[in-house]
């Protein structure tokens, strides 16, 4: 999500983001709903029906399920992104917070007034139950290194208690008190204050709570899941944002109006739906089909239709760009690819691969061509950073020469993994024969078709495997930490990518509370990731891909490509 206008070719309306202002039609025009009821039936965002595990905040790992999650669920802080190139951070359910002189302390005082959607008051022990539930070892987030930024938190999501044997907690450096929970979170309900401690200086650490990761949650709903989760009702759904659960199953999710939500950062206090249904399909070329046949309100444009979609949906955001990345990573433990013996291979096979040749054929011209991981949009972005990401077949072959020379030797083709749906598998044929026709390489494509996300996070799961990222809030972090920190191992790091020398400049990155200097850190960092080791393969830079219908009277999003339910009106 990158430097963006909200949703190219309209004319903004009224609204703080700068919302599309469309023609007006009844919702009887938009899948067939009631014209005495506003319904939006969504088929965009959760179309790809096998990579949906959960919207529980605690575990939400995918954009589609984000966007439920978001709509059930109000965090401490948020961004108005009013400026989408000037973001900024402001207090949600949160009224304001404090920070000591070397952040590493922050004190949220909550507003008084918040309530979930059952009427019961949202506390500062309702964010420490959430968090501490969130980064246990039980539940297992893809998330959880995030509860690591708190003082004890590796322990606890190592699980590492007191009340362990010393025989099974033998590997832990620390321990927590499971009685006493987290220390370095203090609730104080009387004072409606949250005083966070962390293990190390991060100045971003109000941005980063704005994560779903950190939400609220009712003490009821904790009482009745507990540390388990699953999709739809196995997870917690009891929220404090703008939308409250009515429904899930396997084929829909129903979200109706939560008339006791507090408002959010951009001064809305309602929503202007009856009903929000997200409807599920197998791929996202099965749910334009859909569309095309007269149902739903947004749809999402598969592969090769980008140019006809525009033709004949004016309305749609194709050219709108977000702040996101999409690339492949390098398995670190793959002996074929991964370590410090294979840099060259890694490479070469990075130069090899046209990424106009992909842009062309797989999205029309529609994204930008990626210069680095971390997108335009972001603060302390540098064009240009990555020394691997154009088409240079003589270079790429005198890289895998000198490899061989050194005793590099391929064994067998390499794989190349992605989750099926969408145009990912396109995207990864060609990047199969640019390997076959630039270097010589062979190359086998290799389809996931469920829980791709935690398939390939596993050891030895990913060699050269699709990743994607949205930014979920906008700091270089989101991108060097969330995905390439030792600490995200077995989450979002699919390659497990490790380097002692990055682990070092992304701490001092976080430490640094002057905003130019941390984003200078944070180049050197991606520069490490890069170009030293080339632990990955940036592609394109992510621009949208919806249509929706002219009865859409609104159709909001922020540049992170959540959108605004709470907006959008037909």
């Amino acid at each position: 999500m990158a430097r963006r206008s909200i949703w190219t070719g309209v004319v903004a309306g009224a609204l703080t983001l700068g919302v599309v202002a469309t023609g007006c039609g009844s919702s009887s025009d938009s899948g067939g709903s009631s014209s005495d009821e506003k319904v939006f039936t969504d088929y965009a965002y959760l179309s790809d029906s096998g990579t949906n595990t959960s919207f529980d905040p605690g575990v939400v790992q995918t954009l589609s399920e984000s966007q439920i999650t978001t709509a059930l669920y109000d965090g401490l802080t948020d961004f108005d992104f009013s400026d989408p190139e000037k973001p900024e951070l402001k207090g949600n359910v949160a009224e304001k917070w404090e920070a000591n002189d070397d952040a590493t302390e922050f004190t949220f005082t909550l507003k008084p007034d918040q309530v979930f959607s059952d009427g019961s008051p949202v506390l500062p022990s309702s964010f420490k139950a959430a968090w501490e539930r969130a980064g246990s070892p039980e539940l297992a987030s893809p998330y959880g290194y995030l509860i690591n930024n708190l003082k004890g938190g590796a322990a606890w999501n190592s699980g590492c208690l007191d009340a362990e044997p010393p025989e099974e907690a033998a590997d832990c450096k620390e321990k927590v008190d499971p009685a006493a929970g987290l220390e370095s979170i203090v609730a104080d309900d009387d004072a409606m204050t949250l005083t966070t401690t962390l293990e190390a200086p991060n100045a971003d650490f109000p941005s980063i709570v704005s994560h779903p990761f950190f939400s609220p949650a009712n003490a009821k709903d904790i009482e009745k899941i507990g540390n388990t989760t699953g999709w739809g009702t196995k997870g917690l759904t009891v929220g404090n944002g703008p939308f409250k659960l009515e429904s899930a199953n396997s084929k829909e999710v129903v979200l109706v109006p939560n008339k006791k939500w507090g408002g959010n950062v951009l001064g809305d206090t309602e929503v202007k739906l009856d009903k929000l249904v997200f409807k599920q399909t197998i791929d996202v070329e099965t749910a334009y089909q859909a569309f095309e046949a007269g149902e739903g309100d947004d749809a999402p444009v598969p592969a090769g239709k980008y140019k006809d979609a525009q033709a004949a949906y004016p309305q749609n955001t194709i050219t709108t760009t977000n702040v996101g990345s999409y690339y492949f990573d390098f398995g670190e433990d793959d002996p074929q690819v991964g370590g410090p013996d294979n840099v060259k291979l890694r490479q070469a096979i990075s130069l090899a691969i046209d990424r106009d040749e992909i842009n062309q054929k797989v999205y029309e011209d529609t994204r930008p061509i990626a210069t680095g991981i971390t997108p335009p949009g972001i603060p302390g972005y540098k064009k240009d950073l990555c020394e691997y990401c154009d088409l240079d077949v003589d270079k790429a072959k005198d890289l895998l020469s000198e490899w061989e020379a050194d005793g590099g030797k391929l064994t067998s083709p390499i794989k190349i993994n992605f989750n099926e749906g969408g145009s990912h598998g396109d995207v990864a044929t060609i990047i199969q024969a640019n390997l076959k026709d630039n270097l010589g390489i062979d190359a086998e494509i290799s389809g996931v078709a469920e829980d791709y996300f935690v398939v390939v996070a596993e050891p030895g799961g990913c060699q050269l495997c699709r990743s994607g990222w949205y930014a979920d809030y906008p700091t270089y972090g989101n991108f060097m930490v969330d995905l390439f920190s030792k600490a995200s191992i077995g989450g979002n790091n699919f390659g497990r990518f490790e380097n002692d020398e990055f682990e070092d400049l992304i701490a001092q990155a976080q430490a640094e509370t002057d905003d130019t200097a941390r984003g200078e850190l944070y180049n050197q960092a991606e520069d490490v990731l890069l170009n030293k080791e080339t632990g990955a393969v940036p592609l394109v830079f992510y621009t949208g891909s919806q249509v929706f219908r002219d009865s859409v009277k609104a159709y909001p999003s922020t540049p992170l490509g959540i959108m605004l339910w709470e907006q959008v009106e037909v």
